[in-house]
């Protein structure tokens, strides 16, 4: 970020401008704090453009473009905008993350779990925009967010609605060669007819881009770009085979013959989890760290909702009230394993928490998928004591003592004089004052009552607490939604029955309120994932240490398959000795009704992952050609048995002349295998 230049506005519109976060061809963007503190990426034009008229028309067309793809969770929702200011203005949402230009920069190529996670998050993104009819037509690494839950796509500058759906032919003016040309598609360079084959290309020229640091088409000519682009070769030699065919049907030269977004999504399939590259993280965490700096230096805090978007609350914002969030309805993205050995991550699982209810992150701290984080340790760390708030109390106490005193005492500071608003219409006071009743203001003074309002009552869905009670009594107290507390995920009314939240996804502990009438269902929140709630026979992953999150996930080839959830165990020897458990995960609390262990199995290709000597399986397919598959069988039935098994890949030599089947995790490598065997 850069410091603002001191003749430079401080509000544009209803915004407070704050620093500059970067420049591009049609103006500058500014970070900026709307009136109920949500920070914005604030885009203003250059001052050379505002006379011209096809560029307010772009502008504008930014706009309402980028509202109609609002709903993509891939996107960067335009919050605002007046395009028909002096100096015409977009807000859209702002997202924790560097571009991934400025991920290339801090940290070279991606790896390759890094590029499936690109490649996958780009042609989601690309198939939901497409579904709404609209083009992007300026895909590049700068207009790339990572964020920590996946990619944003932004800057719909000129992008455009399709004939199809009913948008014109063209929003520029011809000649013009609006864009960044080494990662345009061959019709943009020619000014052909561009559709949403055009967004593919250049979709693929940017996962060279990130996979080997240079993008195929550039040079230091523009007539040479644009002659690469339209004829040169993209270098696919240079990328893995996996990779080399994710791509290649990308960057054909003729749009009809390129694979869509939807079809490219089904080829990758839902990526395995794993965290952008240590670089990439930092340049993200110095940029939190920058943002939080910027608002302190104003005297707010920030917070980081679940959402992602960024929040700064403090002197001079006034919340937003929560609202009602409304149902948005995403397209399908179609998904299939894609056929070999699982490489990466996991699919970003679904938030868990309703917009609008905000998680707080720590300075400079990540960021998971489905909230924030504290420092990741083998143990959560525990609650802060609770607050005393005796001094508190004994203030008000004496507070509402002179109250009552000064009510008391000023109507008789007059003398002699009647009050006239106590005064009865003949001239005399009224009973309250005259007789001196107890119902009156005159009455006997009485201690007041301290009372504390019950947190419970007025609890909507998204709140969280703070329970610094125990297994059987809860002691409640609002909170941020941070890790360690609890979220409430569901609210019965007219009951008190906690067994009424039995059925409810997620659910770890239910309060109920006698004064309310009501039952809170409370989720709680881990620091390690929320594949803390997985049930046996759902399936999860996550990095392969003891200390980092791990998500739900489809059940996969590579994927753990739940085989039992213990709760209020942290000991991971009391799984089961079942010949299927090779693996689990222990999620370790304060408090030790709260712990859970996992007990897991890794799912492999076949049933071959779990045989042991003399097995008997049934084989189908052809050995030779690497499509045989195995199923465990009965001896009578079977063609095949087992003759051994070492965990360790590809080691042919073991099996001698006998027959092998072969399978490794690049992400648990332990539960490589050779498996031998003949025929019977």
């Amino acid at each position: 970020m850069k410091p603002l230049r001191d003749d430079e506005p401080r509000q544009i519109g209803p915004y407070r401008v704050l620093a500059e976060l970067g420049e591009g061809g049609m103006g500058r963007v500014l970070l900026a704090a709307a009136g109920d503190g949500q920070l914005v990426a604030l885009k203003v034009m250059r001052p050379h453009l505002l006379h011209d008229p096809q560029f307010r028309y772009r502008f504008r067309r930014e706009a309402i473009t980028s509202r109609e793809v609002a709903a993509s969770r891939w996107t960067a929702a335009v919050l605002a905008s007046d395009e028909h200011a002096p100096e015409p203005w977009l807000a859209s949402e702002f997202f924790h993350g560097p571009t991934l230009a400025e991920a290339l920069h801090a940290n070279g190529p991606l790896d390759e779990a890094s590029r499936r996670r690109l490649m996958h998050g780009l042609a989601a993104a690309l198939a939901e925009i497409h579904s709404f009819g609209v083009v992007h037509r300026d895909l590049k690494p700068s207009n790339v967010i990572l964020t920590d839950d996946g990619v944003r796509l932004i800057d719909f500058g000129i992008a455009r609605v399709t004939e199809d759906a009913g948008g014109e032919a063209s929003v520029t003016q011809t000649g013009a060669l609006i864009g960044a040309p080494a990662f345009m598609s061959p019709e943009q360079v020619t000014r052909q007819a561009i559709g949403p084959a055009s967004d593919l290309f250049s979709l693929g020229t940017t996962v060279i881009t990130a996979a080997t640091g240079v993008n195929p088409f550039d040079a230091e000519a523009l007539y040479e770009i644009m002659n690469r682009v339209v004829n040169g070769d993209p270098g696919l030699d240079r990328l893995p085979e996996a990779l080399r065919y994710l791509v290649e049907p990308c960057l054909r030269k003729q749009a009809d013959q390129r694979v869509t977004a939807a079809e490219l999504a089904l080829r990758i399939g839902e990526p395995l989890a794993a965290p952008w590259p240590p670089a990439v993280a930092a340049v993200e965490q110095a940029q939190r760290a920058e943002v939080a700096d910027l608002a302190r230096r104003h005297g707010w805090d920030t917070l980081v909702r679940p959402d992602r978007t960024v929040v700064a609350y403090g002197p001079g914002f006034v919340a937003a009230q929560p609202s009602e969030p409304a149902t948005v309805t995403y397209p399908p993205v179609p998904t299939a394993p894609y056929p070999s050995a699982p490489q990466g991550y996991s699919p970003v699982p679904s938030n868990p928490y309703p917009p609008g209810s905000p998680g707080y992150a720590p300075d400079g701290a990540p960021l998971p998928p489905g909230g924030p984080m504290l420092h990741p340790g083998p143990y959560l760390p525990p609650q802060a004591a609770k607050p005393d708030r005796t001094a508190l109390y004994a203030a008000l106490a004496v507070l509402a003592v002179l109250v009552i005193a000064l009510i008391v005492i000023l109507p008789n500071l007059g003398g002699d004089d009647e009050d006239p608003d106590l005064t009865a219409g003949d001239g005399t006071t009224g009973d309250a004052t005259a007789t001196g009743d107890d119902s009156g203001l005159g009455g006997e003074e009485t201690e007041p009552v301290e009372t504390e309002t019950d947190p419970v009552v007025n609890a909507v869905v998204g709140d969280c607490f703070w329970d610094y009670g125990d297994e059987t009594t809860a002691d409640l107290e609002p909170s941020s939604c941070e890790d360690g507390g609890f979220e409430v995920v569901d609210i019965y009314y007219d009951t008190t029955e906690l067994s009424s939240c039995d059925g409810v996804d997620d659910v770890t502990t239910s309060v109920s309120s006698s004064a309310g009438n009501l039952v809170l269902c409370l989720s709680y929140l881990h620091p390690n994932g929320d594949a803390y709630h997985a049930e046996v026979g759902e399936c999860v992953f996550g990095p392969n240490d003891s200390v980092s999150e791990w998500y739900p996930i489809d059940c996969q080839e590579g994927a753990f398959e739940v085989l039992e959830r213990l709760e209020g165990v942290s000991d991971p020897a009391s799984c089961s000795a079942s010949a299927y458990y090779n693996q689990n995960y222990t999620f370790t609390t304060s408090q030790s009704y709260l712990d859970v262990v996992l007990c897991l199995s890794m799912i492999y290709p076949d049933d071959m992952g779990y045989a042991s000597q003399d097995d008997c399986m049934s084989m189908s397919g052809d050995p030779d050609a690497g499509t045989a598959l195995f199923a465990f069988a009965d001896c009578d039935s079977a063609n095949t048995y087992v003759t051994g098994r070492v965990d360790e890949y590809d080691n042919r030599d073991w099996c001698g002349d006998d027959g092998w089947s072969t399978w490794m995790s690049s992400d648990f490598p332990e539960h490589a295998y050779t498996v031998c065997w003949r025929y019977l």
